[in-house]
């Protein structure tokens, strides 16, 4: 056997050397790329936490003054008596509140989407579901013009109230492909990370359903709100007189048309959290959907049996807020698609967007 060339080794050896310095090189510098990464994803996720906490507290806000009877506190929009700061009374004072609070969200996304979409690696996270809430945002501001100059109808009050539910929830999705991009730059797997078992079976059509139900019944809380018909029945469990369905027109039908769907949504959600609850992608959030839904039935009997009261209508509207966001949260998980099957794909995009 022929003995090493002394030289050639020699030759070898310092190559070998600097492939390897080379290899720890590029190491070091993706891990800090990776590294900040995960901090500018995590900063703009808190980022959209707090404007969605901003969106719900308006959303309640928005509640308190319909129920103080200061919905057109403002009788023009969108100056108030004429004037961008009106001399302020109890009542003016609500409804212009709410118009700031709103201005102050809007700015708030405007600037968090310019900041996602002037970046590559945020631009492929975030595009299409900032275009989503810049268009209902839009819609949220004219529909609120409408309730105004409409002098309170019903449609433009139940619209307002959705659409601004709806931007509340696609705020949450833009947090949450965030929060998730953030976690797997970080190198700690994901919540949908491949090996885990396939959702029961039964589960996704639930959840499903339970949207439906909790979709209907925001357009019938709306309805039930501006048509005056909170207090269409005055006895509970009964509508009036002992009977259950003395009548299913007008506003005592609606009245008893949430009350029913709001039963039927909280066995949804029972049911949801009872199938979730071995699988630790959802059963926390499913639970808390449950238990959350249990409150807002019980808030639903108080304000009937206490005749409406500003406190107990205001935490009925941050539950159904509440109850919106957690569904969002549960069906984000519930139907990832392919963002199970492929934790590390919004890591992928990042890495072509910086590329």
């Amino acid at each position: 056997m022929a003995s090493p060339d002394p030289e050639a080794a020699a030759i070898v050896a310092p190559e070998c050397i600097l492939y390897r310095t080379r290899v720890r090189a590029r190491s070091t510098l993706e891990e800090g790329a990776a590294a900040r990464d995960a901090r500018f994803l995590t900063h703009l996720s808190h980022a959209y936490a707090t404007l969605v906490a901003l969106t719900a507290g308006q959303l309640v806000l928005g509640a308190l003054v319909r129920a103080h009877g200061a919905g057109l506190a403002c009788p023009d929009w969108p100056l108030c008596f004429g004037t961008l700061v009106p001399q302020l009374d109890f009542r003016v004072a609500f409804e212009y509140g709410h118009r700031v609070t709103g201005g102050i969200v809007s700015l708030l996304f405007l600037g968090l989407s310019a900041t996602c979409l002037a970046y590559p690696k945020t631009r492929v996270l975030t595009a299409r579901w900032s275009a989503a809430g810049g268009f209902l945002l839009a819609l949220q501001v004219v529909l609120g013009g409408l309730t105004v100059l409409q002098l309170l109808a019903a449609w433009t009050v139940t619209a307002h109230l959705v659409m601004g539910n709806l931007f509340a929830a696609t705020l949450l999705v833009i947090q949450q492909r965030l929060s998730d991009a953030a976690t797997r730059a970080r190198g700690k797997g994901s919540d949908a990370a491949p090996g885990q078992p396939p959702l029961r079976r039964a589960l996704r059509p639930a959840i499903a359903g339970a949207g439906a139900l909790l979709a209907f019944q925001v357009v019938l809380g709306g309805l039930v709100s501006s048509r005056h018909a909170g207090l269409a029945c005055l006895e509970w469990p009964t509508c009036a007189g002992g009977v259950f369905f003395p009548s299913l027109e007008g506003v005592r039908g609606l009245h008893l048309l949430h009350r029913t769907n709001g039963y039927l949504l909280l066995a949804t959600l029972v049911l949801c959290a009872f199938l979730a609850r071995r699988e630790p992608r959802l059963a926390r959030l499913t639970a808390l959907a449950a238990a959350l839904g249990f409150v807002q039935v019980g808030l639903g009997i108080a304000n009937v049996l206490l005749r409406l009261p500003v406190e107990v209508t205001a935490l009925h509207s941050a539950g159904a807020a509440g109850l919106i966001l957690l569904w969002t949260a549960t069906a984000g998980r519930a139907f990832a698609g392919g963002r199970s099957t492929q934790p590390h794909a919004d890591v992928e995009l990042l890495v072509e967007a910086r590329g």
